[in-house]
């Protein structure tokens, strides 16, 4: 590379959106050079993943890809437990395989993009001779990869350090819990955070349209990747004050490109109503209205997740908080000094911070548990990242004097030692990880006996315990895997004229000869499946499982 090449790699950029026409080879005045305290790297905004700046970056990227996927392989992703919410979406993966359809064949509320990227791994991994969970798990053993790869670009593009970038990829790396969420099985939030990254980074290289494509994909992930899509209109918008360079419209039009083919797709198999119904009815006026707490109880939720999940690396947690705090003051004095209003001057810088902020407002309405703390993983990782590269300049300024301490260079050392550091810690825990539980293998020893009670044409329905499905690679009674958070009376209007007796009949008339039932806390008609269970079944004993039945003799 030309000493030329490597002086524009590293020299900041002025990205103002006041001015029609990109503006991102623009040299930022040296009163601008830390808008918010970072700047965005010229060779990482100017272009494609292929062409960055210098071969360094290249292999930094690669690097970071090999360093997740290595990691999560020490998390022995092939023999974790099918369990949870993955084993559901795993079973949704089966069934577009078997020909149906989500939404008409198995009831979800979640977006269709995560069960039909497993759905294709399962696909690959047959023509490779392999199980269709373990298919999935590698999937998502590669997904982690490009999860610290993007964070790594995006970091590095928004905070121009790769000390920094580093710390922000490896953070995610570095807490148990993550890994199995991420590798346990289908896991919607880790694509949705993928797409949303990458919007993120087409954000800062001034893309919109792609910006927008990106978004939008995330939201086919998981309905709150919208938050993507609504910071890159308002960025490429300038808060709803430009529209005449046309990217706040590009943007829309990235948008509409991948919503309207789902949207298409579902319609031309007549389950479009279904696909809006769970997705948009349902989860706006039952399952967010059920599901909600007051914002006191709510915060007290997620501070009980966070820690329990986070442990001792709750302190990373709070270091995010300051990194988060201190790139907003600089972003709101930047806007305020000089200028008649806020929304005036550069507001690409924004992008960074308004995602999290609405994630957070997203989960004072609606957090359930552990995995859905996914969605911040990345950003806690960049914030802590800035926070002590923010350490590092004030020891440079508190040090600029004579003597010994003057002549380190404390802005490059700091964030250097802590991505060293975490390297090494996230390395150590995966290679003394030991699972909390039992294996896939376990299991499947444990569901030979309800194999052994269900001959080819007899029909299983399954509540909760949608793992059994999965590892027996069976095709559940009709599409109610689960009747939480008002489902069954929700359903029970939509489809049975209000009643859910009716429903339950329908059931009964098929004579299921094995019916599992678990995760019952918040179903309303939890009565009514319990009394139908003791009529008509006798328990059937499976290591490790309660509340597996058989049909009784008649």
């Amino acid at each position: 590379m030309k000493p030329s090449d490597t002086a524009a790699a590293t020299e900041p950029t002025s990205i103002n959106t006041n001015q029609q026409g990109s503006q991102l080879n623009t040299p930022m005045a040296s009163s601008d050079k830390t808008v918010g305290g970072a700047p965005l790297c010229k060779g990482l905004v100017t272009s494609w993943l292929t062409s960055l700046a210098t071969a360094d970056e290249r292999l930094l990227v690669i690097a970071a890809f090999l360093t997740g996927a290595a990691v999560m392989l020490l998390h022995r992703p092939f023999s974790q437990l099918e369990a949870g919410d993955a084993a559901f979406y795993d079973y949704i993966a089966q069934t577009i395989l078997r020909g149906g359809i989500p939404y008409r064949d198995v009831v979800d509320i979640k977006g269709p993009a995560a069960p039909y990227l497993s759905a294709f791994a399962i696909m690959i991994g047959k023509s490779a001779g392999l199980r269709d969970i373990l298919a999935i798990r590698a999937l998502h053993l590669l997904m982690v990869g490009l999860l610290s790869s993007v964070t790594f670009l995006v970091a590095n593009a928004y905070l121009c350090s790769r000390a920094a970038a580093l710390i922000a990829f490896i953070i995610p790396l570095m807490r148990d819990p993550f890994a199995e969420f991420m590798i346990g099985g289908t896991q919607p939030k880790l694509p949705m955070m993928i797409f949303g990254l990458l919007s993120l980074l087409m954000i800062a290289k001034d893309r919109p349209f792609w910006a927008g494509s990106f978004s939008m994909l995330s939201c086919l992930c998981w309905q709150p990747g919208l938050m993507f899509t609504g910071t890159a209109f308002l960025v490429f918008s300038r808060y709803l004050t430009n529209w005449r360079d046309w990217r706040a419209m590009k943007v829309l039009l990235g948008a509409a490109i991948p919503f309207g083919g789902v949207a298409l797709y579902f319609y031309s198999k007549a389950a479009f109503g279904d696909l809006w119904s769970l997705t948009i009815t349902y989860n706006y006026t039952v399952f967010g209205p059920e599901a909600k707490r007051g914002a006191g109880d709510a915060l007290a939720h997620l501070w009980k997740v966070l820690t329990r999940v986070f442990g001792t690396d709750i302190v990373l947690v709070m270091l995010a908080l300051g990194g988060y705090s201190v790139q907003l003051v600089g972003i709101v004095k930047a806007k305020f000094n000089g200028r008649k209003t806020f929304i005036s001057g550069n507001t690409l810088r924004d992008a960074l911070l308004i995602p999290p902020a609405v994630y957070f407002i997203f989960c004072l309405i609606n957090f359930q548990a552990g995995p859905d703390l996914i969605p911040f993983i990345p950003f806690i990782g960049i914030f802590t990242a800035y926070f002590l590269v923010v350490i590092g300049r004030l020891l440079s300024s508190a040090t600029g004097g004579e003597g010994r301490w003057s002549e380190v260079p404390w802005e490059a050392w700091v964030p250097s030692l802590a991505a060293s550091i975490l390297l090494l810690l996230a390395l150590f825990r995966g290679a003394t990880y030991r699972p909390q539980t039992g294996a896939i293998q376990d299991q499947d020893k444990a569901f030979k006996s309800v194999a052994a009670a269900v001959g080819p044409d007899d029909k299983i329905y399954v509540h909760g315990t949608t793992e059994l499905l999965v590892l027996l690679d069976k095709p559940n009674l009709n599409p109610y895997l689960d009747f939480d958070w008002g489902k069954d009376n929700y359903l029970a209007r939509k489809k049975y004229n209000g009643s859910f007796k009716a429903l339950l009949d329908e059931m009964e008339a098929e004579a299921p000869k094995v019916v599992a039932l678990s995760r019952l806390r918040v179903v309303a008609h939890r009565v009514e499946l319990e009394r139908w269970v003791a009529e008509h079944y006798d328990k059937l004993e499976v290591p490790g499982y309660e509340g597996i039945y058989t049909r009784k003799r008649q």
